[in-house]
């Protein structure tokens, strides 16, 4: 269950700041945070029931084989380089996760997104990939870069509505960046 932290319990680093509520376009509420490594059990067992195209959208196979040592990097962030934002609906349950990460270029974060199927078309990967800009630019980033399957047309209009560049298709992938102000 995702829940909201008693400050003896965050990692150094944590941002306060990036908690919040947000209204989807439905009228559902989400409250989101930022990851803990505490939500590494939520994590695996997000993805251990994740619906197969969810997996092929975020990571690239359907059934990704994610090791223990895995789960933990994707949990444990520092918050600066590597941050990630979880979405959660009234019970706690996690909708939702959306992360920044530095790429060799460290000038340059790759963003991605991943929203339970019954959460999407509300606005939630729209309003958690926004969330991340300003963190990004605060912590050093010029640009943010996407990389995705070019069928997958939802995130495709989510990267168009927040000003990202026109896709270009390499390798089979769509590829697509934004410059931060």
């Amino acid at each position: 269950m995702i829940f909201m932290p008693a400050d003896s319990e965050l990692p150094e680093g944590y941002p306060r700041d990036l908690e919040g509520e947000f209204d989807l376009r439905d009228g559902r509420n989400v409250l989101i945070r930022p990851i803990l490594p505490a939500d590494v059990d939520d994590l695996t067992e997000a993805i251990a029931h994740a619906d197969s195209e969810t997996l092929l959208h975020r990571f690239f196979t359907a059934a990704p084989h994610l090791s223990e040592k895995q789960i933990h990097y994707l949990a444990e962030v520092d918050y600066r380089r590597r941050l990630a934002l979880v979405a959660a609906d009234g019970e706690g349950q996690g909708v939702a996760v959306a992360r920044y990460e530095c790429h060799s270029n460290c000038n340059v974060a790759e963003v991605a997104v991943a929203v339970a199927p019954e959460w999407r078309t509300g606005g939630l990967a729209t309003e958690l990939l926004r969330r991340l800009e300003e963190p990004a630019r605060k912590n050093g980033f010029s640009e943010l870069d996407a990389v995705y399957l070019p069928e997958n047309r939802a995130i495709a209009g989510v990267f168009e509505r927040l000003g990202y560049s026109e896709q270009r298709i390499e390798d089979g992938v769509a590829l697509v960046s934004k410059t931060l102000a």
